[in-house]
């Protein structure tokens, strides 16, 4: 019903305007109407004939909104193109990625069926130990399950001290080494008469004796991972170059003696112990842990390495240490003057790693038990003492580097696409507001534009009332302009006023003015017994109006 009577009054105000143009005739003779008409429309709507200033105001505000409103749009509509743009760059990332992770996937199953042909077989295995058996049935198994907090272990948190201090100690009457009787029943090491005649420094250890010992080792840690269902870990001549570097790089370069640095551990604890008894509870210092006794900053670098005149990297991911002893920094060399001695010491430091532990939170049982590493090194260092580590060969790093690159390309996709999607939200509530802003400025034109015909309308019938049979040229002429500004103002802006149904309450106050003085200026519409003039210059007003309503009625949105 609003906009009928909004339809109506822009009619009505454009028949007025074109009668008042072209009808000079028809004004003359109906002074009376348009001054009654007028007159009724300031009565109900005084606003309508007051000066314009306000509504131009009105316009003005509503024209700096839309001019707001559109920096938003177009600011928004800037940061969805730039967001799309991220989207699609992230996404490129992301195939990439996908590709070089693809690659080195590829890549390290290859380097992985290598390892694994030059890898001992069962039976180099089985020659390489002599005879040496693990016979866990004999050994505490109830301490071992799947409970550990370690995802990877099959050894609980906890597993506890055995019943002796030592596995191992030095026989002074045969000036051997000797395992603890306890641990005669579990296990049996029986060198061949090689190895007991081979004698050897365990400080300089030759590239062959260095072979030797790390087959043994390996292959006696595959036969107990057998023993728990475990897979075997890939060893063999790259293995031990790998760990040799790792060895040569952060122990021998270093001058880092295990047993020394344990030593020193040791008594720092022990200093700490007798300060706390006496310090309060919260003055008590922490005790230093085992652990720094391993050159911690060094052991798991990216360590470069030669192999078959090649040079490649490979990192640790784990060490454990054998062949050390807190009260003797020469363990090594005063028990170990032959590869047997060599032999059974490695063996009896294996057993401890898996039975002795507790003071290292089982931490070593756990490596050793691990599922999750492929490749294991060992290799002794320049003081005697043995190092075993979990090795990550450059092809299983670059599988790990592409991998986490391909994770973050992914989360970074989902991020850039998030970013797209606010921007979008952003775009639509700004094109929003602009439509908002733009109505309102439409409601505003066309409010100015009623309220100048009313005006002029009241105007010109005011001046025909006091002089209806007298006019100047020059009051017409001016008259006649201001009669075509009001036309411009009404339809200068065609493409801003089809919004104008909503309406508001001044506007609809106008229009409800023109539509209750409608029959009255109707009547008097009708042309006169021969004014055929007047009745011409009648239509062409209404033909006026009728396209000034069009113009108003019939734009397009912009958005």
């Amino acid at each position: 019903m609003k906009n009928q009577h909004l339809k109506q009054s822009v009619l009505t105000a454009g028949v007025i305007a074109g009668a008042a143009f072209f009808g000079g005739g028809w004004q003359e003779a109906h002074a009376d109407t348009v001054k009654n008409s007028t007159a009724q429309i300031t009565t109900t709507n005084p606003n309508a004939a007051t000066s314009t200033t306000d509504a131009q105001c009105a316009v003005a505000s509503a024209q700096a909104a839309v001019s707001r409103a559109q920096q938003k749009v177009d600011s928004a509509s800037a940061a969805v193109a730039s967001a799309s743009a991220a989207v699609n760059s992230a996404t490129a990332a992301q195939s990439s990625a996908a590709s070089a992770a693809s690659v080195a996937q590829s890549n390290y199953a290859i380097a992985s069926a290598v390892a694994q042909s030059q890898m001992p077989s069962s039976a180099e295995q089985a020659a390489a130990l002599n005879g040496s058996t693990i016979d866990i049935k004999n050994a505490n198994l109830n301490m071992f399950d799947n409970s550990s907090s370690d995802a990877s272990a099959n050894v609980k948190n906890q597993i506890g001290e055995v019943n002796v201090t030592e596995n191992w100690h030095f026989n002074q009457a045969t000036q051997k080494y000797e395992m603890d009787p306890s641990l005669k029943d579990a296990l049996t090491v029986v060198p061949t008469l090689d190895d007991e005649s081979m004698t050897l420094d365990p400080t300089k250890l030759t590239q062959a004796q260095q072979s030797e010992i790390s087959d043994y080792v390996a292959a006696l840690i595959n036969q107990i991972r057998a023993k728990f269902g475990l897979t075997a870990w890939i060893y063999n001549d790259m293995t031990l170059a790998q760990a040799l570097a790792i060895v040569n790089y952060a122990y021998n370069s270093q001058n880092w003696n295990t047993s020394i640095k344990l030593q020193e551990i040791i008594a720092q604890n022990k200093a700490i112990e007798a300060k706390n008894k006496t310090a309060k509870a919260d003055e008590q210092e922490p005790l230093i842990d085992r652990t720094d006794a391993h050159d911690l900053d060094k052991v798991f670098d990216n360590v470069e390495y030669q192999y078959n005149d090649t040079s490649d990297k490979v990192k640790a991911s784990w060490e454990n240490i054998g062949i050390i002893s807190d009260k003797n920094p020469n363990i090594a060399s005063t028990l170990i003057k032959t590869m047997g001695d060599l032999k059974r010491v490695a063996t009896v430091s294996i057993w401890d790693m898996l039975f002795n532990d507790a003071h290292s939170q089982n931490s070593h049982a756990r490596m050793l038990l691990s599922t999750n590493t492929e490749y294991v090194g060992v290799a002794m260092d320049n003081y005697g003492v043995l190092h075993i580590y979990g090795l990550i060969p450059s092809a299983m790093q670059k599988v790990n580097e592409t991998q986490t690159a391909l994770a973050n390309a992914n989360k970074d996709v989902e991020t850039q696409k998030g970013n797209l999607s606010n921007a979008e939200k952003e775009l639509n509530d700004a094109v929003d507001a602009l439509n908002k802003a733009q109505d309102a400025l439409e409601k505003a034109n066309l409010l100015m534009a009623i309220e100048a015909v009313a005006k002029d309308a009241n105007q010109t019938s005011s001046s025909q009332s006091n002089d209806s049979n007298t006019k100047t040229s020059s009051s017409k002429s001016n008259k006649q302009s201001s009669l075509k500004d009001v036309t411009v103002k009404a339809t200068s802006e065609p493409t801003k006023v089809s919004q104008a149904k909503h309406g508001d309450s001044q506007l609809l106050s106008t229009s409800n003015a023109i539509t209750t003085a409608e029959p009255s200026i109707f009547e008097r519409l009708l042309p006169q017994t021969g004014n055929r003039n007047g009745l011409g210059m009648t239509i062409l007003g209404m033909l006026m109006g009728m396209m000034s309503f069009g113009f108003l009625g019939l734009r397009k949105r912009r958005y």
